[in-house]
C-alpha cells in the first residue's frame, strides 16, 4: 500500500519546466556578465594605475634632470631637439610623439607616452620661467595625463668667478701647513699664513683683508684678487718685495677670448666651470639696474685653456710677465693692466 502511494506521489511531480530553464540561464548569464564587467574594470584600473605610475616617474625624472642644467641651457637644449626632428614645437610647448620612443633630458619616453614641456616666462626680462611637464597616455581609448610644474630662475652670477679658497685651490699656492689670517696669526708657529690683500687709499698701503666674503676686489676696475703667503713674523709690514715675490699670487677667473675677436674687448669671463660667457645687460627702461646672464653662443679661440673642472686659478704674480700665461693674457685684455699703486 505504501509503495503504491509513493509511486503515485512521484507520478504527480511534473519535473523541470522550460520556464525554469530560461530563468536559470538568465541568472547565470547575468552573473557571468557582472563578473566579466568587474574583471574588465579591475584590469583597466590596474592598467591605468601602472601607466599613471610610469607617467609620474617620467615627469619626475624630467624635472630632476632639468635641475642639473643651467637656466639658459634648457631652452637651447629643447630647440636643438626640434632641429634634429626629435621634438615638435607648438608655440612655447615642446612635444614628443606617442608612436616612437625617445629620450629627453636623459629621460627615456617609452612608446605609448607623450611628454609635453611648456616654458612660460613669469617675471619678465627672461629672469624666471615656469616649466610645465605633462605626460599623456591612453587607457581603454581615453587620454589620461600626469602634470607637474617646476619654477626656473636665472642663476645669480657676478662679473667673474669669485676667488676659491677650497683645499684643491690652496694647493695651487702651497702644500705646507697653512691657515687663513686671523688676529692671532702673529702668535702662530710652524705655519704659513694666507693673507688676502687690498690697497687702502687712506694709508696708501696694502692691508690684509679679514673678511674674504667682502668685495675686496673689482675686475671691472682692474683691481684683481691678490693674496700673500707670509710667515707670522712678516705680517706687520708688507713690503714691495713681498708684493712681487714668489709668495705673491693673483686670482685669474675662468675666461676666454671670442674666436677672431679682439683681445682687448672680446675677452669674457666664463660662468662657473662652463664655457658660457658672462655678459652684462640692462633691463629696458632701468638703466641703473644691471643683471648678468649667460650666453652660450660664443665660440672661443684656443688661446686660453683652463682645466675642465676649474673656476679659476691662483697664479704666481710673476706669471704677469710670462708670455702666453693665462695671467699675462688676461692682463692684456680690457681687465688689465692690473691696477698697481
Amino acid at each position: 500500500m505504501r509503495k503504491k502511494q509513493l509511486v503515485n506521489q512521484l507520478n504527480n511531480q511534473k519535473g523541470i519546466t522550460g520556464a525554469d530553464i530560461v530563468i536559470a540561464l538568465l541568472i547565470i548569464l547575468t552573473a557571468v556578465g557582472v563578473l566579466s564587467m568587474i574583471y574588465v574594470n579591475l584590469v583597466i584600473g590596474s592598467k591605468e594605475t601602472d601607466r599613471k605610475a610610469g607617467a609620474t616617474r617620467i615627469a619626475v625624472n624630467i624635472i630632476e634632470n632639468m635641475s642639473q642644467m643651467y637656466y639658459d641651457q634648457i631652452p637651447n637644449y629643447l630647440e636643438n631637439l626640434v632641429k634634429e626632428n626629435q621634438l615638435e614645437k607648438q608655440e612655447n610647448t615642446y612635444i614628443t610623439t606617442r608612436n616612437t620612443s625617445t629620450k629627453i633630458f636623459q629621460t627615456s619616453i617609452p612608446k605609448g607616452y607623450t611628454a609635453k614641456i611648456t616654458l612660460n616666462e613669469t617675471e619678465g626680462y627672461d629672469l624666471a620661467k615656469k616649466a610645465s611637464i605633462v605626460v599623456e597616455f591612453k587607457v581603454n581609448g581615453q587620454v589620461k595625463e600626469v602634470a607637474l610644474n617646476k619654477p626656473l630662475s636665472r642663476e645669480t652670477v657676478r662679473e667673474c668667478n669669485s676667488p676659491n679658497f677650497s683645499e684643491d685651490y690652496i694647493a695651487q699656492m702651497t702644500t705646507d701647513n697653512w691657515e687663513f689670517y686671523t688676529e692671532n696669526s702673529q702668535n702662530a708657529s710652524g705655519v704659513k699664513i694666507i693673507c688676502p690683500i687690498q690697497y687702502d687709499k687712506i694709508t696708501e698701503k696694502y692691508k690684509i683683508v679679514t673678511n674674504r666674503n667682502s668685495l675686496w676686489y673689482s675686475y671691472s676696475n682692474k683691481q684683481w684678487a691678490r693674496v700673500l703667503i707670509l710667515e707670522p713674523n712678516e705680517l706687520e709690514n708688507i713690503t714691495e718685495e713681498m708684493l712681487t715675490g714668489e709668495n705673491s699670487y693673483i686670482w685669474v677667473p675662468r675666461f676666454g677670448i671670442e674666436q677672431e675677436g679682439n683681445l682687448f674687448g672680446d675677452t669674457y669671463f666664463k660662468y662657473k666651470t662652463t664655457d658660457y660667457a658672462i655678459l652684462n645687460s640692462y633691463r629696458k627702461g632701468e638703466t641703473n639696474f644691471m643683471y648678468h646672464y649667460v650666453d652660450q653662443t660664443k665660440v672661443w679661440a684656443d688661446r686660453v685653456n683652463f682645466e675642465q673642472d676649474l673656476v679659476g686659478k691662483w697664479c704666481p704674480y710673476s706669471d704677469l710677465l710670462k708670455d702666453e700665461s693665462i695671467a699675462y693674457i688676461l692682463n692684456q685684455s680690457q681687465y688689465g693692466p692690473m691696477l698697481e699703486y
